[in-house]
């Protein structure tokens, strides 16, 4: 019943809110998109697959041994599955879970993959509201204070999350100070719910995790960070070629400043993927900016169909792909 409470909400802001919210209709935004060349679709599917590859390049350092076939497995499938449930990121991450285990890796590989990928993803969105006010500072663009705030109160919270990052990583002993109170609150309140948690074992668990992410950081962390950046760039660019597309002319600055609003409103999981919030928040800032709203509504829609609604699709068929293949193995004997 959430899930569907989820979607219907998703849908009743993308079909009736968002058009009336940025002062246009369905009909003025859909002639726009019907009028896009069968080329354009073409080069931003193109640009679309080279960001997901790009992303491959995070989780094959996070998870070392993983294949860039298996990185983007995990992805796609993840996502569709994240995408269709509100809160949907608990699911995908246990479809990935199962993926991971199938594949041989042992518990704490995959915590140190799921802390390292998530960690980078949350610092890229942190830091991208910062880059997004340089470049319009840069520019001489229209600065609203409320970017301005957003970047200060991100980029604040970005510096915590590295320091907090560097000091779990370097010191074992600090990040066991940290671990074992919270880990007897967890036991504690876990007792309180009739359930059973050890924390002597919690403890090694998690102290173990945080070894091989120390060690995933100390090898990778460039590599973590070019994917990430490499990743962003693409989504960026993607963003843009949308908006031109449907007729948009904006600057980097503009284009940034959106991504950086779309980036951290993907964060707002009360309908799936922030489906109507995160398209209407984006849209509001290149209006803000300038554009117009029809073209903008649909360059912003026909981007977030894209990275959003079509990756259910795919991520189901490729899924559906994993699994046929996966019974396959099992019915010839094959690990």
């Amino acid at each position: 019943m959430l899930r569907v409470l989820g979607m219907a909400a998703g849908l009743g802001l993308l079909g009736y809110v968002l058009p009336r919210a940025l002062g246009t209709t369905l009909t003025a935004i859909g002639h726009t998109l019907a009028a896009l060349p069968p080329t354009w679709v073409a080069g931003l599917l193109v640009l679309w697959a080279a960001g997901l590859v790009a992303h491959s390049f995070v989780l094959t350092a996070a998870l070392p041994g993983l294949t860039t076939r298996r990185a983007l497995t995990l992805n796609l499938t993840g996502s569709s599955v994240s995408n269709v449930v509100p809160f949907g990121g608990a699911a995908g991450m246990t479809l990935n879970y199962v993926m991971i285990r199938s594949w041989k890796a042992d518990t704490s590989a995959f915590a140190a993959f799921l802390l390292v990928s998530n960690i980078w993803d949350f610092m890229l969105k942190l830091a991208l509201p910062a880059v997004a006010l340089i470049a319009l500072i840069l520019e001489g663009g229209v600065v609203s204070p409320g970017l301005r705030t957003v970047a200060v109160i991100t980029a604040s919270v970005l510096g915590a999350t590295v320091v907090a990052l560097a000091v779990g990583i370097v010191s074992r002993r600090h990040a066991e100070a940290v671990t074992r109170p919270l880990v007897h609150l967890f036991a504690a309140v876990r007792r309180l719910l009739r359930g059973h948690a050890d924390p002597a074992a919690l403890t090694h668990h998690v102290l173990e995790a945080r070894d091989r992410v120390a060690e995933v950081v100390r090898r990778k962390w460039w590599q973590l960070s070019a994917g990430m950046v490499g990743y962003a760039v693409l989504q960026a660019l993607l963003l843009a070629a949308c908006l031109t597309a449907v007729g948009n002319t904006f600057g980097i600055a503009a284009v940034l400043a959106a991504y950086a609003v779309e980036r951290i409103l993907t964060l707002a999981q009360i309908t799936p993927g922030g489906t109507g919030i995160t398209e209407a928040g984006t849209a509001g800032v290149l209006i803000a900016l300038g554009g117009d709203p029809t073209a903008v509504a649909a360059g912003v829609l026909l981007y977030r169909a894209i990275t959003y609604a079509l990756e259910i699709p795919v991520g189901g068929a490729w899924l559906g792909g994993w699994l046929w293949a996966r019974r396959v193995r099992r019915t010839a004997g094959i690990a």
